[in-house]
């Protein structure tokens, strides 16, 4: 009976394990990560608090992720101490905005330029040209002539505003094409794919 009370107490009151990888190297708590092919470059940027889950427990790994959110990660993956620049604002983000800091020092840096209308459209899902645009600058890895990539992805030309970015990108490895040779410039970045472009970009500056 002692011995059936302590294993009931046990269960009752001992803390919730994270999750682990499976090289035993790295720890986290997101329940839906657990297995994920992009949990390692999740784990690794949430243990260096670069980003963090919707909930303690969930990361929602292949849910889209929105402009906003990829600049914070952007931002912090390089080092930036972020405040809010009010001269820099949009007519879409407003202070008490989460993201308000983030949007308005990175226009401030030029980094982000939004759109034509005066607006950023912070929570519209990123798509995967601005996005390795928008880290590629900000992590200041743009530097060579993209007339050699225009054959790499059919539907990547040199004239195109994400060229640079994309060939530069390609280059380092930070991210790849799709087995039919095309980059999809337009497709929709999810949360794990934003994670491993990140830690990417950080094992390249450092």
């Amino acid at each position: 009976m002692k011995i059936f009370l302590a294993t009931l107490l046990f269960a009752l009151f001992a803390p919730i394990a994270q999750a682990e990888i499976t090289d035993n190297s790295c720890l986290h708590p997101f329940i839906d990560v657990d297995g994920h092919w992009a949990e390692e470059e999740i784990c690794f940027l949430y243990n260096e608090s670069i980003l963090a889950g919707y909930s303690d427990r969930n990361f929602l790994p292949d849910n889209e992720i929105t402009r906003a959110e990829f600049l914070k990660i952007s931002l912090l993956n390089v080092g930036y101490t972020v405040y809010a620049v009010q001269s820099a604002a949009f007519t879409d983000v407003n202070p008490g905005d989460w993201y308000y800091q983030y949007v308005t020092f990175a226009r401030s840096k030029g980094f982000v330029s939004g759109y034509g209308d005066g607006s950023f459209h912070p929570n519209n899902s990123i798509t995967r040209a601005e996005a390795v645009t928008m880290i590629m600058n900000i992590a200041d890895i743009i530097e060579y002539d993209a007339y050699n990539f225009e054959s790499k992805f059919s539907d990547v030309t040199g004239t195109d505003w994400f060229a640079n970015a994309v060939a530069a990108a390609t280059t380092y490895g930070i991210v790849d094409g799709y087995g039919d040779g095309t980059f999809r410039p337009t497709g929709k970045l999810t949360r794990a794919e934003a994670a491993v472009i990140a830690e990417r970009v950080w094992n390249e500056l450092y």
